[in-house]
């Protein structure tokens, strides 16, 4: 993973083959990491939010220590492993594991004990 560093001092994330991502984690990874550019509303052209912004981060952070309990992403609707291409993909998740994913997770929960 690269980042590119801005003028404003904020860094935006980005993986070889995508322009930029939210977040990046290795699946069975001990870290994640999240980058804050992307999720304010300012960066579009919005007015400040600071709410929506700490609901987007947490989507995206709770995304990714998903991926660090083996979770793929997921396609049912509304879950938290749902893929994210665009910011209203992140908005429009909930900040919640989907049954399936929840369960995958306790199943692996021993790992949390090991670690």
């Amino acid at each position: 993973m690269f980042n590119r560093y801005n003028k404003d001092k904020t860094f935006d994330l980005f993986i070889p083959i995508l322009t930029f991502v939210f977040g990046e984690a290795q699946l069975e990874g001990i870290g994640s990491i999240v980058s804050t550019k992307r999720l304010e509303n300012e960066f579009y052209g919005g007015a400040p939010d600071k709410h929506l912004l700490m609901e987007r981060l947490l989507k995206e952070a709770t995304h990714e220590f998903g991926h660090t309990f083996n979770l793929y992403h997921c396609f049912i609707p509304g879950c938290v492993m749902n893929s994210s291409t665009y910011v209203e993909n992140i908005d429009e998740k909930s900040i919640r594991f989907c049954r399936e994913c929840e369960t995958q997770i306790q199943k692996d929960d021993t790992r949390i004990i090991k670690d």
